[in-house]
Order: C-alpha cells, then sequence, then structure tokens
C-alpha cells in the first residue's frame, strides 16, 4: 500500500474491528490476505512466540475465569496481524507526512517528529537488545532473571543518552516548534478500493 494515509487509517479501523467483534476480526483477515502483499515484521518464530505469549496467558486466563478465551486470543492476534504489517510497510517519515497533512507546518510537525523519533528510538532498541543476546551468547550465558535487571538497566541509560543527544542538536540547531514541510501522496486506485473495504470491515463489526 503506497499511499501512508489509507495505511493508517486502515490499520486504525481494522485494529477497532478486530478487537470489537470476530467476524470483524475474520474479514480483517480475509482483507490481509486479499488486500495487501501478506508482510509482517515477525521475522523468526521465536519473537512471534514472545510477542503472543502475553496474549496466551491472558487468553487463559480469561478462559479459566469461566469468559472466551479463544475468542479474545484470535481477535488480539489479528490486531498484532494488522500492527506487525503496517510496521514492516512504513518508510521513514511518512508519520511526519501524515501529520503535517492532518494538522498543519505547526502542530502537525510537532507530532509527527515526536512519532518518528519515537519509532526510530524502538528500532534501534530492537537493535541493542539483538546485539545483547549475541554478546550473551558469546559468553556461554542466555536472557534470565538473573541477567535480565543488569541488561534492562544498560538499555534505559542508553535510550536516554540518545535522547539527550538528540534534544541537543535539536537546540542547536534552532528548533523551537513547527516546521516547514510539503509531504506529497500516492494514492493508486488499489489503495483506495482496500481501504473502502477498511470502512465496510468497521462497520460490519459494530452491528454484528
Amino acid at each position: 500500500m503506497q499511499d501512508p494515509r489509507i495505511r493508517l487509517s486502515g490499520t486504525v479501523l481494522l485494529s477497532v474491528s478486530a478487537f470489537i467483534s470476530l467476524p470483524g476480526a475474520v474479514l480483517t483477515v480475509i482483507w490481509w490476505l486479499v488486500c495487501t502483499k501478506r508482510t509482517t515484521s515477525f521475522h523468526d518464530i521465536r519473537t512471534t512466540v514472545v510477542i503472543f505469549m502475553l496474549p496466551g496467558v491472558a487468553a487463559l486466563a480469561t478462559t479459566l475465569s469461566g469468559g472466551d478465551g479463544a475468542s479474545y486470543l484470535i481477535r488480539i492476534g489479528v490486531v498484532l496481524l494488522i500492527a506487525s504489517w503496517a510496521y514492516s510497510e512504513r518508510y521513514p517519515g511518512e508519520f511526519l507526512d501524515v501529520s503535517v497533512w492532518l494538522f498543519g507546518n505547526r502542530t502537525g510537525f510537532d507530532i509527527g517528529l515526536i512519532g518518528e523519533m519515537s519509532l526510530a528510538s524502538a528500532e534501534v532498541l530492537v537493535d541493542e537488545i539483538r546485539r545483547t543476546r549475541i554478546a550473551l551468547l558469546q559468553k556461554g550465558q542466555h536472557l534470565s532473571l538473573s541477567t535480565l535487571p543488569p541488561v534492562i538497566t544498560s538499555l534505559l541509560i542508553r535510550q536516554l543518552r540518545q535522547a539527550n543527544e538528540r534534544a541537543c542538536i535539536l537546540a542547536l540547531r534552532g528548533y523551537q516548534c513547527g516546521g516547514s514541510l510539503c509531504p506529497q501522496f500516492r494514492a493508486p486506485a488499489a489503495d483506495i478500493i482496500a481501504g473502502i473495504f477498511c470502512v465496510l470491515i468497521f462497520a460490519i463489526s459494530l452491528v454484528t
């Protein structure tokens, strides 16, 4: 999907649809299979297991308490699937483009800049975790309850230092608020049709 405006709005509509309705979750999976290239950011089975571990525990607790844990797990799983697809399709700067298009060069620029910096920090954090795991394996260790506190502390310190460095760079460049940006978007017919189906799925999920 080339138009980030349609992709981001579709992600929100489909996520809400999947969460509030089981038929909405099923239709969302069908939409993902038909209207996308079926890409995700789940690169290996271990990452997938870790991501779905918490929803799985919550679904088990729901089942044990008399609720419909299976339905919960399916709906949350589809929400995670759509979020993973949206993340894999994004390009650097698209959140800034959409924010400026939506809210203007002042408020929109600030919101977009914060969003882009947050996403960049998340990507750096993922790389840091991967390097940390490699370093532990080279020492014959694994992530465990004993190694987790120092690892978390180290990652937190690095993130704080990086945030301070970025703040200093923005201050040195004289940034105060707002900015000038003229985003351009390309919305092919396939994207528009996919967006219309997102709206239809959302409407169906509201009445089912």
